[in-house]
């Protein structure tokens, strides 16, 4: 399961651990690379996020990384930064859904 540049919305059941990846390919040029990075999240309309997002790694173009927990019912906004080789600094986003 992976998300693009652009918004996506992505589920999961509050049990599960997924992984998830986030491409950067059409943001970055020929040869760039991903030199540091974060992810962090957020619920949609207020409150505190319950979300664990570790394991992060980096191929390339794409990060990616694990999230486990949430409330079902909960939509939360997923936010990739990264900052690249040349000095880009991006960011992209997703919507995860937590449904049981």
């Amino acid at each position: 399961m992976s998300c693009s540049a652009t918004p996506d919305t992505l589920e999961k059941q509050p049990y599960e651990r997924r992984q998830y990846s986030m491409d950067f390919t059409a943001l970055m040029v020929e040869g760039e690379t991903i030199s540091s990075y974060g992810v962090t999240s957020e619920v949609l309309g207020g409150g505190t996020s319950n979300l664990t997002i570790d394991t992060l790694a980096v191929s390339g173009q794409v990060l990616t990384f694990w999230i486990e927990g949430g409330t079902s019912r909960s939509r939360y906004k997923i936010e990739c930064r990264v900052v690249t080789s040349i000095g880009q600094q991006l960011e992209a986003d997703g919507i995860l859904r937590v449904l049981d």
